[in-house]
């Protein structure tokens, strides 16, 4: 599998100022992972403990999407440990079966609870005397999460020192999650490092009466307005509204419109949010794939630029296929990338993480590239695109797309989905393009299917992909 590895040489004066003014004014950048002498920041010896929970980011209610915890499984070797809410036996059987993950060891929590995978797992016994008996057996364990929380890290802490092994953690610091994840502080870093046009006009709000203020401002230069809560993910927190609408309304009106449409997604009146320009004119959605090494230990690279499917009104992901923009554009997109990613490394990000960006077409048809949020955390795509790696020779020359939809129908299981797709199924060792389940389908809403299609081009993978929500459609 063949992905773009391009790498950000010695940072340049700029990059360095701006890396020293953040850490001037937040120290807790490089003070915050003292979790004690026996967890360290990077990857060590032992077994991997993936944790695929999103309980922690907000408005995601984990219990309803504990489906995706199942995700990280992709990319364990044999013997890792799989940390989820509810274990999916006809899922597992399909990973040791199809995928020749074998002899991994899933551990379940409390499904119904809404305390995070990451600190169930740390109070209780029959989750972490596994834990700590592997650390003891293999000489440590390194925890990869999908998103690197201080529930993490002090799980990290509990092990270490109930075995006396120094375990790792795959991530960033907890303050360095929280700063990434968030679409406000990400805007400012993208336009200190690139320049004020690095993303839309975006603005923050820290009362009700500012965000009406700010959303009516906004209206008189844009069609579309968007409002934002900064730290969630997957478009929960997005409100967009049209500039035609916003017009008959006066100030109280908007101010109780955005107030009952942002406590109707799950949002406990946390200021600031963000108010911004909703793009016109929107031509590609790319992301910006891309690992980050501990500083010190290299540059971060660029993986791959894919474009988004987005849908609905506040464009929620739908899936991905590796970008076919002209190469000039991706070669801007990487570069930018880059400057951004270097700026995070010497704030102490360590990890995967992607950069989304929007392509819009201006009157004398100029591409303007705007930078959206980075997504501090592993995401579907830089999961099935690092599972494609692993599941295929990393010379083969592949293409890969993914979907992550939700279509009618009654709730299928891992068997019957199977079942389904039948001559469409990657088989490692036997068949090796093919469709890869990367979650158990199961949904109360219909079949929410996450897929990725694994071709000999970008052509082939589209079309095997196509036919496989086309079987799923006709249902």
């Amino acid at each position: 599998m063949r992905f773009m590895n391009q790498k950000l040489h010695t940072p340049n004066a700029k990059g360095t100022h701006i890396t020293q003014r953040f850490l001037r004014d937040e120290p807790a950048f490089v003070t915050s992972l003292d979790f004690g002498p026996f967890v360290a920041q990077g990857v060590g010896s032992g077994p991997s403990v993936l944790i695929g929970d999103q309980a922690e980011i907000n408005l995601i209610t984990s219990i309803e999407n504990r489906r995706l915890d199942h995700r990280m499984a992709l990319l364990a070797q044999n013997n890792d440990f799989v940390l989820v809410r509810k274990r999916e036996a006809e899922f597992e059987a399909y990973l040791a079966e199809c995928l020749a993950l074998e002899n991994l060891h899933f551990l379940e929590v409390n499904d119904g609870s809404l305390h995070s995978v990451a600190r169930q797992a740390r109070t209780s016994d029959t989750v972490l005397k596994p834990l700590v008996d592997a650390a003891r057996t293999h000489q440590g364990l390194t925890l990869k999460a999908y998103l690197t929380t201080g529930n993490v890290w002090r799980l990290a802490q509990a092990i270490g020192e109930m075995s006396g092994q120094i375990i790792h953690v795959c991530g960033p610091s907890p303050r360095t999650t929280r700063r990434a994840n968030d679409k406000l502080w990400f805007t400012e870093v993208a336009r200190q490092v690139i320049g004020p046009r690095a993303t839309p006009p975006t603005l923050s709000a820290y009362g009700p009466a500012a965000a009406a203020g700010l959303v009516r401002r906004i209206s008189k230069m844009a069609e579309q307005v968007i409002v934002k809560v900064p730290d969630s993910a997957g478009s929960a927190g997005n409100i967009r509204l049209e500039k035609a609408h916003l017009d008959t309304m006066t100030l109280a009106e908007i101010r109780q419109l955005l107030m009952s449409r942002l406590h109707a997604v799950g949002w406990h009146d946390i200021y600031p949010i963000l108010v911004g320009v909703w793009d016109a004119h929107v031509t590609h959605s790319p992301s910006a794939q891309l690992w980050v090494p501990k500083a010190g230990e290299g540059a971060p690279i660029v993986e791959g630029i894919f474009e988004q499917h987005v849908q609905g009104g506040t464009a929620a992901f739908a899936g991905a296929a590796q970008s076919v923009l002209p190469p000039a554009i991706q070669t801007r997109l990487s570069a930018e990338a880059l400057g951004i990613a270097d700026v995070l490394q010497h704030l102490g990000y360590f990890g995967r993480c992607s950069f989304d960006a929007v392509i819009c077409q201006v009157h004398d048809a100029t591409d303007v590239i705007h930078w959206i949020e980075c997504n501090g955390r592993w995401g579907g795509v830089s999961i099935p695109m690092t599972a494609a790696g692993q599941l295929v020779s990393p010379t083969a020359k592949t293409a890969i797309s993914i979907a992550q939809e939700t279509v009618q129908g009654s709730p299928m299981h891992t068997a019957a989905l199977r079942k389904l797709l039948g001559d469409l199924m990657f088989n490692k060792g036997r068949r090796d393009r093919g469709i890869v389940i990367l979650s158990p389908p199961e949904s109360a809403r219909g079949v929410s299917v996450n897929l990725l299609a694994i071709g000999d081009s970008q052509e082939a993978a589209d079309d095997m992909l196509g036919e496989a929500m086309q079987r799923l459609v006709a249902l």
